[in-house]
């Protein structure tokens, strides 16, 4: 006679059981970070800018992507006495835009009223890509025509118009003068002109910052040709990217996920 013992249920192996379970949990915080790294990744980093010359600065990508060098060239006497001193315009915040990025640096180009000046962003050793973000404040207001033309200088070596600059915003600089009027790019013709009054007591403009720079991309240049009116013009410019969390970071948040996982299954 067979015992009724044989077909009674064999115990579950706690052995299988947390062998699976944390599988299980492992494909669960894998998935958690796959699914979570577009969200991790909408921070942004603001490049340092250090000065390197009288009229040379470099910016440094945070995130591995290279320097930016900086490089002007103004008419005779047309350099302020300011001029590439960029810890001017420090600090600059910029956290309605872009929550998060706190306190970051700019470079300045001053130019001397009755004067001209090209500054010149070289590209060639950074990583672009159509995240990276440039942005520009506090270009005058004393002249209604505008003072400012910025153009490219595409993968061909063609100068071209900012055709692709998409405008992410624009936002008073935080830490620094309000400004009067919002900035406004033209990207068919690359000029910079005054736009709708932000408050009538504030000085020059307000920030914009644009992002969607051709992949390519070898120069940004911005031309000023500033008319003998007031004391001349400073102008702040940035660069940011998408900040790149680290590596241990993400596995570290991934693993404890799947810990929490493989708890809860193992309780169950």
């Amino acid at each position: 006679m067979i015992s009724p013992r044989s077909f009674a249920p064999r115990p579950f192996s706690r052995g299988v059981s947390l062998t699976t379970s944390r599988r299980l949990a492992l494909a669960c915080g894998l998935t958690w970070l796959a699914s979570a790294a577009p969200a991790l990744a909408v921070s942004f980093d603001f490049l340092p800018v250090a000065s390197t010359g009288v009229t040379t600065s470099q910016f440094t990508s945070l995130n591995g992507n290279g320097v930016i060098n900086v490089s002007q060239v103004f008419s005779a006497g047309g350099a302020g006495v300011s001029n590439n001193v960029n810890t001017a315009i420090f600090p600059s915040q910029f956290n309605a835009l872009f929550p998060g990025s706190g306190i970051v640096q700019g470079q300045l180009t001053q130019t001397n009223r009755n004067s001209s000046s090209t500054v010149t962003f070289d590209l060639t050793g950074y990583n672009v890509t159509a995240n990276t973000v440039f942005g520009i404040w506090n270009i005058t207001n004393e002249v209604s025509t505008p003072v400012y033309q910025v153009s490219i200088v595409d993968a061909g070596n063609a100068v071209q118009p900012p055709t692709t600059f998409n405008l992410i915003g624009n936002q008073d600089n935080e830490t620094q003068v309000a400004g009067a009027h919002q900035i406004v790019l033209n990207p068919v013709t690359g000029f910079l002109s005054l736009g709708a009054v932000i408050n009538p007591g504030g000085t020059h403009t307000d920030a914009a910052f644009w992002n969607s720079i051709p992949v390519g991309t070898k120069q940004i240049s911005v031309t000023g040709n500033v008319p003998n009116t007031g004391n001349g013009d400073g102008v702040g410019y940035y660069f940011a990217e998408i900040h790149v969390p680290e590596p241990s970071t993400l596995l570290l948040t991934a693993l404890a996920a799947a810990g929490f996982v493989g708890r809860r299954r193992s309780k169950s």
